[in-house]
């Protein structure tokens, strides 16, 4: 893994955006390097490129490879999924799918859980891809913007505490989301009932 990393950036230094546009492509589907390690080696160069630029072709690069890892999904199905990844792994995110739809994409785009399973799966579980794609770009976008902005304005500080950082936002990101999820549940809940109280009062029951 550590070569493969430094594989990767060494990439970033002979290719700058494009070599991290084709990381964020192919990571987005089957590469284990996150772009997150790209965007601070660039921002971190002694003439780095503008974090605007480096943000937007990160997040454009994934979401394409987002539609990548879809079309896989879509025509390998089941099996091609099962045998990249642990069965139980398969069985938790189909059941997240069901249950929380597009809002599971969002949490996968946004925190460091394999946005990779998520993608396939989509395609597999047919999915509908604009809306996967759509999701991806604020999730992905989200996240890319905040970590070139916060690497171009505190510069190497961020490293010493990007683990805690990351580790910080994904959980308060997850409980914002699951009070959301909660809300809305709730609140459907609620019409639902508020609707059957109507309905009997104008049947008379």
């Amino acid at each position: 893994m550590q070569s493969l990393k430094e594989w990767t950036l060494n990439l970033i230094h002979q290719y700058g955006l494009a070599g991290l546009f084709s990381v964020a492509f192919v990571e987005s589907s089957f590469f284990p390097v996150p772009p997150d390690v790209l965007i601070v080696a660039l921002l971190l160069a002694p003439q780095p490129p503008s974090p605007f630029w480096v943000a937007t072709i990160c997040t454009v690069g994934s979401v394409l490879g987002a539609g990548f890892g879809w079309l896989v999904g879509a025509y390998g199905g089941y099996p091609l999924l099962r045998k990249m990844f642990k069965e139980e792994k398969v069985r938790a995110v189909e059941q997240i799918y069901n249950r929380y739809g597009m809002y599971a994409i969002f949490i996968a785009a946004f925190t460091p859980i394999p946005y990779k399973v998520f993608t396939i799966a989509s395609g597999a579980l047919r999915y509908n891809i604009f809306t996967m794609m759509a999701v991806s770009v604020v999730g992905r976008g989200a996240r890319f913007f905040a970590v070139a902005y916060l690497v171009h304005f505190f510069g190497e500080a961020v490293l010493k505490q990007f683990d805690r950082l990351l580790l910080v936002g994904t959980v308060a990101f997850v409980a914002l989301g699951a009070g959301y999820i909660y809300y809305r549940t709730r609140y459907s809940k609620v019409r639902r009932i508020a609707r059957r109280l109507v309905q009997n009062e104008s049947t008379g029951e």
